[in-house]
């Protein structure tokens, strides 16, 4: 099945599979908990049906198993994706359990938002990754610095970085599925890519502006590993931070934010970080900043297209 097809079959059966979601999830009480301390214009979002990454991700691997090659890359890349969502998957769930406990948490001074702790999720996403990168090294021979102990360790930070990148960047509606359909456009020679592009699409109808479901950690940290995976079978791990540049500049803002309020007493460069919370609080309208990141990265993805291997 030619990439295009691929794409519209997954659309089709994204929109589908998220529709069916939406009515499970709203029936269980799985909505959202929102950061109390984010913008006022994001508090009428609580409750909204969270961990829709599930639907969508459940589409693009089966179709991608069912119509692609059972190559070792895809199932390689397949595993990758499935240990990045269950992780996503178990800080969602912590999440809402903790939603579910909300005066309790609230007395013990715990944000109901706040899911597995950083630095467990960490552990865990370096483990993954690392498996992934020796993969890379040893069986799909990507070379990035010659040593294969290097490059397993740099292609390990690779993916723990992706995948976080787009953690981050799943904060508005429609922003992170947006992003990570077009930078699949780069990528849909690979069956997984244009069968999550196309669940992707399906998915968007209901979390475009104003959602009717968001993604999670579920979707948004299996998508970061994918795009990751992908740049690195397909030899474009330099081009990433081009052209997943919204993402990067998502976490570094978080990064710099910390640090400059530990190292100013309290004091905050950014009005609030991730970026896209910054460009909200300096006047923008969430679907002002939604469509304008899309646009920066839909010129930087084709960027990338025009230089990547010329």
């Amino acid at each position: 099945m030619n990439p295009g097809a691929g794409i519209a079959l997954a659309a089709l059966a994204g929109l589908l599979a998220t529709g069916a979601y939406v009515q499970l999830a709203r029936n269980r009480g799985w909505g959202k908990p929102v950061r109390a301390d984010g913008p006022r214009t994001h508090l009428g979002k609580a409750g909204t049906p969270t961990m829709g990454g599930v639907a969508f991700l459940l589409v693009g691997v089966l179709l991608a198993l069912a119509i692609g090659p059972r190559e070792a890359d895809l199932i390689a890349l397949v595993l990758l994706v499935i240990a990045a969502a269950g992780i996503g998957l178990a800080d969602d769930l912590t999440s809402l359990r903790r939603a579910r406990r909300a005066q309790l948490e609230a007395e013990r001074g715990v944000d109901v938002a706040t899911g597995v702790l950083a630095r467990h999720r960490l552990i865990v996403q370096a483990i993954v990754g690392a498996t992934f990168a020796a993969y890379a090294v040893a069986q799909a021979d990507v070379r990035v610095f010659g040593s294969p102990w290097l490059d397993v360790v740099f292609l390990t930070i690779v993916v723990v970085g992706s995948v976080n990148a787009f953690n981050f960047t799943d904060g508005l509606d429609g922003l992170a599925a947006g992003i990570a359909a077009i930078t699949l456009l780069l990528f849909i020679g690979s069956p997984l890519a244009a069968t999550v592009l196309g669940a992707l699409l399906g998915f968007l109808w209901y979390n475009a502006h104003p959602a009717r479901v968001f993604m999670g950690g579920v979707g948004s940290e299996a998508i970061g590993a994918l795009v990751a995976g992908l740049a690195i079978l397909g030899g474009a791990v330099w081009w990433l931070p081009v052209l997943a540049l919204v993402p990067v500049l998502e976490v570094l803002s978080v990064i710099v934010q910390v640090v400059y309020f530990r190292a100013t007493g309290g004091r905050r460069l950014l009005r609030m970080a991730p970026l896209h919370h910054h460009l909200e609080l300096s006047g923008w309208s969430e679907i002002r900043v939604v469509q304008r990141l899309w646009l920066v990265t839909a010129v930087l993805v084709a960027l990338t297209a025009a230089f990547w291997g010329s």
